[in-house]
């Protein structure tokens, strides 16, 4: 039917729903402040799992907000 828009439909691959950006480990590497290390994923916030409609760069201040785990 014209005029109508198209429903995007879930996808249903398990490679589909991995987080691209982290490569579905739920950390990317930062080299902010000149040394390379690991920070949760902003576009999946550490889950591994595509968030579809996510907005990385308002997870990412938050995330940033938080204090680092400690070991």
């Amino acid at each position: 039917m014209e005029g109508t828009p198209e429903r995007k439909e879930e996808p249903t691959d398990v490679d589909e729903l991995k987080c691209g950006p982290c490569s579905g480990k739920g950390s990317v590497q930062s080299n902010a402040g000149g040394e390379p290390h690991d920070v949760v994923c902003p576009w999946c916030e550490g889950t591994g799992k595509r968030i579809p409609e996510h907005d990385s760069q308002e997870a990412g201040e938050r995330l940033r907000e938080q204090p680092p785990a400690s070991d």
